[in-house]
C-alpha cells in the first residue's frame, strides 16, 4: 500500500519544490497539500496520513501548534506518525521546543533535494514505513482518491485558475519577465513615480543549500533583493532556495527567498564575485510588515 504524505506550507514555491522532489524519488506516494495548520487539520480529520512534512511559520496556525495538536490525537501520536518540521528557524531554542512537542526530525531551510529525501527516508525507517515509501505502482484510486482530491482543493484553495496563475509565474521567472501585452495608447501624465526599489549597502548573511555566505545587499524592494557574494566553489542556481538574514530595530528576521538570477560582476567566467537576485517566497503577514518597515527606513 502506498504511503500518504501531507505537505503543509503557506508558500506555494516551497510546496512545489517538495512535491517535485517527492514525485521524482517516491513516485507511488500519495501527496496532499495544505496552506496552513487549520487547513491541514481539516484534511487530517478526514484522511489518515502516514507522514507529515510541515513548515514552522504559517498564518492562522503555526507548525508547532499543528504538531502539538497532532500528538494529542490518537491517530497521530509520535510513535504512530512521523512529523518532520521544515523551517528556517535553526536556533537551538526552537529545535529543543519542537523536540519536546514531539517532532520526529528537523530540516532547516534552505535545503537540497538530497537532504529532503534523506530526512524522509530516515523518518520512514523509524516507523517501519520504508517499504511503503519505496512501493511501486499507481497512486491511490477509487473513492479514497476522490476524497483526497476534493479535500486538497479545499485546503489549498487551488483549481484551474490557480494552476494557470502559478504556471505563468514560473514561466515569468524562467523567461526573465512577463509575457508582452498589446500596446495601448494613453495620454502622457506628469507624475512622481513611487520608489519600489532602492540602492543600498546592507551587510548580511545568506544561506543556500550548499553554503553560508557573508553578503552585501545592494538593491532591495519589498519582493526582491540583489546581493553581492564572493564564491570560489559553491555557485547558486536559478530556483534554488535561499535564506537571508535582515535586521531592523534590533530584530533579525530569517526571510525565505528563491534565486531569480546569478551574474558575474566582471566580464570573465572565472570571476568569484557574483550578483545574486532573489525573489521573496514568504507570504506571512508579519514578515511582509517587517520587510515594508525595513524598506521604508532605508
Amino acid at each position: 500500500m502506498a504511503i500518504k504524505i501531507l505537505v503543509v506550507d503557506d508558500a506555494s514555491f516551497t510546496r512545489d519544490l517538495i512535491r517535485r522532489t517527492l514525485k521524482k524519488h517516491f513516485p507511488s506516494a500519495q501527496l496532499e497539500e495544505a496552506v496552513n495548520g487549520r487547513k491541514a487539520q481539516q484534511l487530517m480529520n478526514k484522511v489518515k496520513f502516514d507522514m507529515i512534512l510541515c513548515d514552522w511559520e504559517m498564518p492562522e496556525m503555526t507548525g508547532l501548534e499543528l504538531l502539538d495538536w497532532c500528538r494529542q490525537q490518537d491517530n497521530y501520536k509520535k510513535e504512530n506518525v512521523p512529523f518532520v518540521m521544515i523551517t528556517s528557524r535553526g536556533d537551538k531554542d526552537h529545535v529543543v521546543e519542537a523536540v519536546k512537542t514531539g517532532v520526529t526530525d528537523y530540516l532547516g531551510k534552505p535545503f537540497s533535494s538530497e537532504q529532503l529525501v534523506n530526512k524522509i527516508v530516515s523518518a520512514a525507517k523509524k516507523h517501519n514505513l520504508d517499504s511503503a515509501l519505496m512501493a511501486k505502482g499507481a497512486r491511490g484510486s477509487g473513492a479514497e482518491k476522490e476524497v483526497l482530491d476534493s479535500l486538497t482543493k479545499a485546503a489549498t484553495g487551488s483549481g484551474t485558475k490557480g494552476m494557470t496563475s502559478h504556471t505563468s509565474g514560473s514561466l515569468d521567472v524562467l523567461l526573465g519577465g512577463k509575457s508582452p501585452k498589446a500596446a495601448t495608447v494613453t495620454k502622457p501624465k506628469i507624475t512622481h513615480p513611487k520608489v519600489t526599489t532602492k540602492d543600498v549597502k546592507v551587510p548580511s548573511m545568506v544561506r543556500f543549500a550548499g553554503k553560508q555566505f557573508r553578503t552585501m545587499v545592494i538593491q532591495f524592494s519589498c519582493t526582491e533583493a540583489s546581493l553581492l557574494i564572493k564564491s570560489d566553489d559553491v555557485i547558486p542556481s536559478v530556483l534554488d532556495q535561499a535564506v537571508l538574514d535582515l535586521e531592523f530595530k534590533g530584530k533579525v528576521n530569517r526571510l525565505n527567498y528563491y534565486v531569480q538570477g546569478v551574474a558575474t560582476t566582471e566580464k570573465k567566467p572565472t570571476s568569484s564575485f557574483l550578483t545574486v537576485t532573489l525573489g521573496l517566497i514568504d507570504q506571512d503577514a508579519e514578515k511582509e510588515s517587517f520587510i515594508k518597515a525595513l524598506f521604508e527606513s532605508l
